[in-house]
């Protein structure tokens, strides 16, 4: 008779075997294109995270034509900290606004007299009209006495509802005759909910001692309002940092069902309606900028961007602020993408401020830095990069890199991937069958089925017993 101990014992052995998940040890993914040198240094792009799926890309090789791989390294190309920008040198210019109809002689005697002007807040009375009109026709800005070059122009101004947005148009002269167009501009000022967003600079080039004014006129915002200051910026000073070579890329999303606010520190109730779309992502590409584009649709208020890693975790707060996407003239102005920490949540959410404006559709950005590979070919092409979860990766990957060229002088030869075509889904682990688990169950079963039989009998026996 079948002990029931030892079949229990064996259920426990059974269950707790390994599970049997299978997976393609290697499959190549991308081919490197032909290229002439030992030392290739290949870009990646954010697609590679569709097939890996480790942080460091620890499941990438590179193999030669013989299936042999062949020694790599990743490598950042981003800038140093040193590159940075040193604060920017900046110079109070003098301006006056102008009526509709000051003549040049009018011009001339504000030059003889602005020696006399304290500060930015003018008013100059002449023979002709006064200038500072509530609406003047432009804006004279003064450089004649500038001892630099100029390689730009601040402009501040109180911000009123009518006037977030300036659209203006600059000339420049060197004998109050003749004018020179510089350039038309677009400048943004907003204030809402205890935040700001501010661009009111123009990059304009102005030699030193070409031109003595500059003439502002406003083609757009010009109602009451009132200009505060105006600043030259020295040109040394705007040399900017070679910025990060990001890539970027589109998420499309879906309405979400909830359209309440997941967000609620506090003051916010749990019956806060807001606009919501909600984006799934397909790869797990760290990503270190976020932006929301919304076309050519207006929209101008607070905006909240949420990431979460699996569908059944609470929302994790990553940007909250203004966010503006605005059409000034021709151009459409809108906000800079968002620095995050380096995230790899598949799971995204935009909260907009319900309006009874038209529905949007927002689109989420997404950027990151993208890295460099570095590999030694041995000639026996052509290469391949090839994902690998048959092994376990190498912890001294770099190190074996870096002592393999330390005695050598790479001279590195850029090179690209032709991606093979690959389906993501031959690429995931899939599991199998787990037979074992099966028989686990069964055994379970014929073993209790064993005890419950072993039971009766006993108590039969019990019962027999006690009547004799």
């Amino acid at each position: 008779m079948i002990n029931p101990v030892r079949y229990f014992a064996a259920c426990i052995i059974v269950a707790l075997t390994p599970a049997g998940y299978t997976a393609q040890d290697a499959i190549p993914i991308y081919q490197i294109a032909e290229a002439q040198g030992t030392f290739l240094q290949i870009p990646l792009t954010h697609d590679i995270y569709t097939y890996s799926r480790q942080q460091g890309l620890q499941d990438v090789e590179i193999w030669d034509a013989e299936n042999n791989s062949l020694p790599y390294r990743l490598i950042s190309l981003a800038p140093s900290v040193e590159n940075r920008n040193p604060p920017e040198m900046t110079t109070p210019l003098v301006f006056f606004p102008v009526a509709e109809d000051a003549s040049p002689d009018t011009l001339r005697k504000l030059h003889s007299t602005q020696v006399k002007v304290q500060g930015d807040k003018v008013k100059v009375v002449t023979s002709d009209r006064t200038l500072d009109k509530n609406t003047p026709e432009f804006y004279l800005i003064d450089v004649s006495r500038l001892d630099h070059d100029l390689a730009g122009i601040k402009i501040d101004w109180v911000t009123q509802d009518h006037n977030q947005y300036l659209e203006l148009e600059i000339e420049a002269t060197a004998n109050l005759q003749h004018w020179l167009p510089l350039g038309k501009f677009t400048l943004v000022k907003i204030s809402q909910q205890n935040q700001s967003l501010v661009r009111n600079r123009i990059k304009i080039n102005i030699p030193k001692k070409d031109y003595e004014f500059l003439r502002l006129k406003i083609l757009r915002g010009a109602d009451n309002l009132h200009i505060t200051e105006v600043t030259g910026v020295k040109k040394a000073d705007l040399v900017p940092a070679i910025p990060p070579a990001r890539e970027n890329w589109s998420i499309t999303g879906t309405l979400a069902k909830i359209q309440n606010t997941v967000y609620l520190p506090g003051a916010h109730e749990k019956n806060h309606v807001v606009q919501a779309w909600e984006y799934i992502r397909n790869e797990s590409t760290p990503i270190q900028t976020i932006a929301i584009d919304f076309g050519t649709q207006t929209y101008g208020d607070s905006a909240t961007v949420f990431s979460r890693t699996t569908e059944n975790q609470p929302w994790q707060l990553q940007h909250q602020g203004i966010w503006f996407n605005a059409q000034i003239g021709s151009e459409w102005q809108k906000s800079d993408p968002v620095n995050i920490y380096p995230n790899r949540d598949k799971y995204w959410r935009i909260e907009l401020n319900a309006s009874p404006q038209k529905s949007l559709s927002p689109t989420l950005v997404v950027g990151w830095q993208p890295v460099q590979l570095q590999m030694i070919g041995n000639g026996k092409s052509p290469y391949r990069l090839v994902i690998n979860r048959g092994k376990n990766p190498s912890l001294h990957r770099d190190q074996v890199f870096t002592n393999i060229i330390a005695q050598s002088s790479p001279q590195w030869v850029h090179a690209n991937l032709i991606p093979l075509g690959v389906p993501i889904e031959s690429v995931a682990v899939k599991a199998t069958i787990n037979w074992k688990q099966w028989l686990f169950w069964v055994v379970l079963i014929l073993a209790v089925g064993v005890l419950l039989a072993f039971s009766v009998k006993l108590l039969k026996q019990v019962s027999d017993k006690n009547v004799t």
